[in-house]
């Protein structure tokens, strides 16, 4: 198993505690926003920074953007920083999720942040076509 296989399985781990913790207290999330919290979990883990809606908010703001669902995160951002994270995402598969994490944290806090949002999306597609998630 590697690298990324096994973050995938501590991912979907983190999400079934973060899941039974939530329902034992009545409360109701996304599955989305899990897969968002554990992964903040792992970015954190890896001494990097702490992706926060805050900071995706005023970085659209600063960029004169919305935040419209049905569109990428990626058409947010500037062409350098989608292919930074791009070239990171390719990286993936070798790397695994904390050594692209490590590797981002060196273009700076945004290109973490940026870099969080799009890994939200491509693990919980992955988790929702693995069956892991609903």
């Amino acid at each position: 198993m590697n690298n990324l296989e096994i973050e995938i399985a501590q991912l979907q781990q983190e999400i079934e505690t973060r899941k039974n913790l939530l329902e034992q207290q009545g409360g109701i999330i996304e599955e989305k926003e899990l897969v968002s919290n554990a992964l903040n979990e792992m970015f954190t883990g890896s001494g990097g920074v702490v992706a926060s809606q805050t900071s995706r908010s005023q970085a659209q703001t600063q960029a004169g953007k919305t935040s419209d669902p049905d569109v990428s995160y990626l058409s947010n951002v500037d062409e350098e920083t989608v292919r930074d994270v791009n070239a990171l995402i390719q990286k993936l598969p070798t790397l695994g999720i904390a050594g692209i994490v490590k590797e981002a944290e060196l273009g700076g806090a945004y290109l973490v942040d940026v870099l969080h949002d799009v890994l939200v999306d491509k693990m919980y597609e992955e988790l929702t076509q693995r069956g892991l998630i609903k």
